[in-house]
């Protein structure tokens, strides 16, 4: 999951960590019944990898979604 380009620079962008003050890891809620993540089988909570581009600054979070 670590080679994602930053589609405004198109350089590579780095891993990165993002948090907010009192939480501890970023996730996303996926608990969805017969939804798109339910189908993929996703759980309840799937972690989030955080990216940034040296050039411009933009961060990305992307789902570690099952292959």
């Amino acid at each position: 999951m670590s080679d994602h380009q930053c589609p405004d620079c198109a350089v590579q962008m780095e891993p990165t960590t993002v948090t907010a003050e009192g939480v501890g890891d970023l996730y996303v809620e996926t608990e969805r019944d017969g939804g798109i993540l339910d189908r993929l089988g996703v759980g309840h909570h799937t972690a989030l990898a955080a990216f940034l581009c040296p050039e411009c600054g933009m961060t990305r979070l992307y789902a570690d979604l099952p292959e």
